[in-house]
């Protein structure tokens, strides 16, 4: 038996024993000699063999629970898995998914999405906020495919307005009446994280006891850091905040007391992402929560983590 003096010799050496392992732990949820679901017929583009196995196992896979996986090399087609893999789940009826991309694959989506999906409509998340520069793109718009260019073109509207069910039972009725075909709304990954600019939040009595101390607005008295009381000058370019455990002399149940807050005096925005959280948890119409990134960083060789209903899930690469 040759020396072993390397991880990479001991996985070559026992190739067939570990892939024989990992066949028996994670089963495949879609064998490659399964039959597909004829709905892959009805893409636009048909996908090679490898990448319909791959579609046929995410989408089981979201029948199982609410997240899944694809992993692999750049130009494997990612994009493409993703895309069917919603059709496939979709089952036929109207769907609304979400797509976060790194910002220069936003409009590589949106042309992919037009070139896979039939009768698809797509949305670009620009922003959410209070005013902006009127030569720029904000809220929510519509785009289409023209001569190979993703254009803006079609409803504009906002996610605050979209919350809205206006005349309608729900608001989920609502977009049902805006647009009664499969939706996917995109947005880029810097963008759907961009929240509001935030300051410092914290009192200074001019009398008292604690005159010229740092004071916590909730509780009125000093900050204690190490036994020490925290200063002005202690406060730089980050977010403080303290757990308050009694108010005066009394014990209360423990919270968390940040000292920090929106500043008002600048751009009036909030993070998109966080809004769909918050406030549109149930604005899918599918049965799955769908969350799609596009990651340089992990290039692994085989697309085997949509296949796996036991391995690690977390979002779709």
């Amino acid at each position: 038996m040759p020396e072993l003096s390397t991880i990479y010799d001991y996985m070559r050496a026992n190739a067939n024993l570990l892939g024989a392992r990992i066949l028996d732990e994670f089963p495949a949820l879609h064998q490659v000699h399964d039959a597909l679901s004829p709905r892959i017929e009805g893409l636009l583009r048909r996908p090679f063999p490898a990448q319909a196995v791959a579609i046929m196992g995410l989408a089981k896979r979201w029948q199982q629970g609410r997240t899944g996986m694809v992993v692999a090399e750049c130009g494997t087609g990612k994009t493409l898995i993703s895309l069917g893999a919603i059709h496939v789940h979709s089952e036929g009826t109207p769907f609304t998914a979400l797509a976060m991309a790194p910002p220069h694959l936003v409009e590589k989506w949106a042309r992919e999405a037009f070139l896979t999906l039939p009768g698809v409509r797509v949305f670009l998340i620009d922003d959410l906020r209070n005013g902006g520069d009127e030569n720029k793109y904000h809220g929510v718009n519509e785009v289409r495919l023209r001569q190979g260019r993703i254009i803006r073109e079609g409803l504009n509207t906002t996610l605050s307005e979209l919350r809205l069910r206006r005349d309608a039972a729900t608001s989920r009725k609502r977009w049902l009446s805006l647009c009664g075909r499969p939706s996917l709304f995109i947005v880029g990954r810097e963008r759907a994280k961009l929240s509001y600019f935030w300051r410092h939040a914290y009192r200074i009595p001019r009398s008292g006891p604690y005159l010229g101390c740092v004071v916590n607005s909730d509780t009125g008295k000093p900050i204690i850091v190490d036994e020490s009381r925290l200063t002005v000058a202690e406060f730089e370019k980050v977010k403080i905040a303290e757990t308050v455990e009694a108010r005066g002399d009394k014990r209360c149940r423990p919270f968390h007391s940040p000292l920090w807050q929106a500043d008002a005096d600048r751009i009036r925005r909030m993070a998109p992402i966080d809004f769909i959280g918050r406030y549109m948890p149930g604005c899918s119409t599918t049965r799955s929560a769908m969350r799609f990134t596009n990651s340089p960083a992990i290039p692994p060789k085989e697309m085997l983590s949509a296949l796996w209903p036991r391995a690690p899930i977390e979002s779709l690469v």
